[in-house]
């Protein structure tokens, strides 16, 4: 999909969400900085400006517990049938087809 957004603007709106959440949990910067084991400047820096190395990314994220949503949000969905009729031709080959049960009423 295409994006009309800048770098710059992905930096500051990584770095907006990072800081909100970090305020949700109400952590100082000194707090996360000792948690996740960023030092106090590079996080004031990446707070101020987004830059920050990916590691020092990883380590925000992970400590503020956003790393498997954001994980989740780099995979690309499965691929989902249009129809059920797509659904049941796309069967695996090899696996037979369910059987239909007919059903009889008793006189």
């Amino acid at each position: 999909m295409l994006s009309l957004k800048l770098e710059a603007d992905v930096l500051r709106e990584v770095a907006d969400t990072i800081r909100a959440q970090r305020m949700a949990l109400r952590l100082r910067q000194e707090d996360l900085a000792v948690r996740s084991g960023v030092s106090i400047a590079t996080l004031r820096r990446f707070e101020r400006t987004g830059q920050i190395g990916f590691l020092g990314f990883a380590k925000l994220l992970v400590s503020l517990g956003l790393a498997d949503s954001f994980l989740a949000q780099l995979k690309r969905p499965e691929a989902r049938p249009k129809s059920i009729e797509a659904f049941l031709s796309s069967a695996a080959p090899g696996r037979s087809q369910p059987q239909r049960v007919r059903v009889t009423r008793k006189s």
